[in-house]
């Protein structure tokens, strides 16, 4: 049975009752959840390709591009349990599986991106989250989960189309970035990049512009 199907699991919230992690290898979470290896690998190259790019403006140390590049290949770990709610789902059950990759220490970062790459990400959900056990956090813990969250949601929306977008050309000024969006479906994921970027905006000065690629 998988744990999210277990009764006992369902009325203790992981997030909030006292329980024993068991994590998992990357391999054994594809396996036992079904994630989408295709979109998983490109939201990860896309993760990663935005993680340098913009390190200037984040600060995240490079120790934490393999989180970055983690949390991309599992944040749609509850897809092939509740559709609807697989970000709800997959932060739970990365509470309850967390990669094994990964230090201790960096087990709940994953979770929480997981939760927060999907819906709105705006000031009225970051006062939710901060009335949740997301607070109980170290408060470096906190800022580095925002910040790879929101990368994460950049790097999802650019593989909102599925028809394998790339960051193209970027253009850096004293207060924003202008990246060029490659591909077929690079308009659809351009347009998705701008909505996803809600998070970024509440976190960073910088502003970040998608543009499809101009054809010469």
């Amino acid at each position: 049975m998988c744990p999210i199907d277990d009764p006992a699991w369902k009325n203790n919230n992981p997030v909030r009752e006292n329980f024993v992690p068991e994590p998992l290898p990357l391999e054994a979470l594809y396996y036992k959840y079904g994630i989408e290896r295709s979109h998983a690998d490109n939201v990860a190259r896309n993760a990663l390709e935005l993680f340098d790019l913009l390190a200037p403006i984040h600060g995240l140390d490079l120790k934490y591009r393999q989180l970055m590049e983690i949390a991309a290949l599992v944040h749609d770990t509850g897809i092939s349990t509740d559709l609807e709610k697989h970000h709800k789902v997959g932060r739970d059950i990365l509470f309850r599986h967390p990669p094994a990759e990964l230090p201790e220490s960096l087990h709940p970062v994953v979770a929480w991106t997981a939760f927060l790459h999907r819906k709105k990400a705006g000031e009225n959900k970051l006062e939710k989250l901060r009335k949740t056990s997301f607070a109980k956090m170290p408060e470096e813990i906190q800022d580095i989960t925002l910040k790879v969250a929101a990368l994460l949601r950049l790097a999802d929306a650019l593989d909102y189309s599925r028809m394998e977008s790339r960051l193209g050309s970027s253009k850096f000024g004293k207060k924003a970035v202008v990246f060029e969006i490659k591909g077929p479906g690079a308009a659809i994921d351009a347009e998705r990049m701008a909505k996803k970027r809600d998070l970024w905006d509440l976190l960073f000065d910088t502003k970040l512009e998608f543009r499809p690629e101009s054809k010469k």
